[in-house]
């Protein structure tokens, strides 16, 4: 169904306005001078105050490159996740700015992940009881509730071949997006109706991305009752998660090559279990394999090797999600394409949200039509 300017206007929905915005991460005052209206008028409109006229909403399509749809409201509420409510790692390295884009995508995400999820079952996220963590609590705790997630989703001892198709057999939407900027590479959000992890798809590194994906889904299962973003305290818990995760402390224990380093074997342990040989150092750390000293000691080799921008070793692919392609893929061969689902969620065209959020479908997964 088509939306002209006059029925978007009368359908006008101010949140689909900000978010449109958020997504060129333009402030308001920005968004007025390219469409030649006051800044007091775009705040009006986000507000509710007022909604734009039919010419002004065409202009505002025109300079946001959105179609007039996008700008009305559909049956149901706009998922628009806020930055107070995701996990991003540092306030102080990312800008409001920056992180508002981040959540913007987030937004779009969440609405074709609806909008999809009206045709095809996808599988079911079941939180964990009993791992939920406070800013006070321990960071040993996290250790432990790695150890559960382990045990309660049936993780093979040894490596994890595929971190995101983990998070993805059990019911969170992963994402690899290439328009995050360098300083959010990686954030979550778990206050919606399904989970969602977006991944940076611009640095590709194998074994960061990795960790990237365990960390957000610590936050998932051990924060998401009280975000708090950039929480100290909540970030060692998800890196102290992430890496007991991908490297349990017993596994660590015994490949440990003992009171001297051993390089190549530390290459060989990164290469078997998809962690970096930093990691690998922090985690022995973490269990007193090595010291304080013998730590820093260790990292400063690995910078006048040059190895904290790039490791040696056999640069593998990061891990790429399928769950929604294969969801996308599967509707297709059902005659249902990407332009109907974006059409009746008054989303960006399909090539534009499939640019965006870094999709293309494949198959396959039950679907209820």
């Amino acid at each position: 169904m088509s939306v002209d300017a006059r029925e978007a206007s009368a359908l006008f929905e101010p949140a689909r306005l900000r978010l449109a915005r958020q997504l060129h991460g333009w402030s308001r005052a920005e968004l007025a001078r390219q469409a030649g209206v006051s800044a007091a008028a775009i705040s009006q409109f986000e507000s509710a105050v007022s909604r734009p006229k039919p010419a002004t909403l065409a202009q505002l399509t025109l300079v946001l490159g959105v179609p007039a749809r996008f700008l009305a409201a559909t049956r149901t509420p706009t998922l628009a996740p806020t930055t107070d409510e995701s996990f991003f790692r540092s306030l102080r390295r990312t800008t409001l700015r920056d992180r508002e884009r981040a959540t913007a995508h987030a937004s779009l995400l969440a609405e074709l992940v609806r909008s999809i999820e009206a045709r095809v079952v996808l599988p079911q996220f079941m939180p964990i009881e009993d791992i939920a963590l406070d800013p006070a609590d321990p960071v040993e705790r996290a250790e432990n509730a790695a150890t559960l997630v382990r045990e309660l989703w049936t993780v093979p001892d040894g490596p994890i071949d595929d971190v995101v198709r983990l998070l993805e057999q059990h019911g969170i939407v992963v994402c690899r997006i290439p328009l995050l900027t360098k300083d959010v590479d990686a954030f979550s959000w778990a206050a919606g109706p399904r989970p969602l992890v977006l991944l940076g798809a611009d640095k590709g590194v194998y074994e960061r991305s990795r960790l990237d994906a365990a960390h957000e889904l610590g936050h998932m299962l051990m924060h998401a009752h009280d975000p708090e973003p950039g929480e100290p305290a909540l970030e060692r818990h998800a890196q102290r998660f992430a890496g007991a995760l991908l490297l349990p402390a017993d596994a660590l224990r015994s490949e440990w090559p003992g009171k001297r380093l051993d390089w190549g074997h530390l290459l060989q342990m990164k290469t078997r279990w998809g962690i970096s040989m930093a990691a690998i150092l922090y985690r022995a750390r973490e269990l007193a394999l090595l010291t304080p000293t013998a730590h820093q000691n260790a990292m400063k080799y690995l910078s006048r090797k040059g190895w904290r921008v790039r490791e040696p070793g056999t640069r593998r692919a990061p891990e790429e999600p399928a769950m929604l392609a294969e969801a996308l893929g599967l509707l297709a061969s059902h005659g249902v394409s990407l332009d109907t689902l974006t059409d009746e969620a008054h989303l960006p065209s399909s090539d534009d949200l499939a640019q965006r959020l870094g999709i293309v479908p494949r198959s396959r997964l039950s679907v209820v039509l």
